[in-house]
């Protein structure tokens, strides 16, 4: 009878043993990408803060950094491809549907933009903070699909008009997506950046209205 009881605690510890093997697993495969990424170490890299080229500030994310780190960068993908615990989002722009169904006019926007695709290298965080977005030169990793104002604050197009007392204007919106990048020390975080997502058109209040 004691044999069993004895037969019967070995089993269950095993049972409880197993979850916690796989989670050292994964932390091992963690502390081995920073052990690696804390040892790369490139001449003059001291900081690892973007420094954003004024075209890109207005924008919130960036695809030309002249001070990008493209060899730490390459070297800790590498390391992060071998464990494979990073899986990087890849966007793709669709056809343009409105085309096939009619004519152009049948689908005017209010508002000029243009839609691409972007391989950022910097992007900025709701606290408007600016990181490191890793991607490697000739092997993209993160693609975005983003849809930027031609200008923002103008009039939207005329073929629309307003009640009296408001106005139409283009205004660039945002949507949150989650990127894998580099913190100030050179490590791997991951977490959600802004992303031109649509060039809108609102309407706003030009003069009061007054109710007798």
């Amino acid at each position: 009878m004691a044999w069993l009881y004895s037969c019967a605690i070995w089993i269950t510890l095993i049972n409880i043993s197993a979850p916690s093997h796989e989670a050292m697993r994964r932390s091992r495969a963690v502390q081995r990408i920073d052990d690696s990424a804390s040892g790369i170490v490139f001449p003059g890299q001291t900081s690892f803060k973007p420094k954003i080229p004024k075209d890109c500030e207005t924008v919130g994310i960036c695809d030309n950094i002249p001070e990008y780190p493209h060899g730490y960068v390459s070297q800790l993908v590498d390391r992060m491809s071998v464990v494979n615990l990073t899986k990087f989002n890849v966007d793709v722009i669709e056809p343009q549907i409105a085309q096939r169904i009619g004519p152009e006019e049948e689908n005017l926007e209010l508002c000029r933009s243009e839609e691409s695709l972007y391989n950022p290298k910097a992007a900025k965080d709701t606290n408007e903070q600016w990181y490191y977005i890793i991607n490697k030169v000739k092997d993209i990793q993160q693609t975005f699909r983003v849809d930027i104002c031609h200008r923002q604050n103008v009039a939207c197009k005329s073929v629309v008009h307003f009640a009296q007392g408001y106005e139409g204007m283009c205004k660039q919106k945002y949507i949150l997506r989650s990127m894998v990048a580099l913190d100030y020390n050179g490590e791997v975080i991951e977490k959600h950046f802004l992303v031109p997502s649509c060039c809108s058109c609102i309407y706003r209040v030009t003069e009061l209205k007054l109710y007798s």
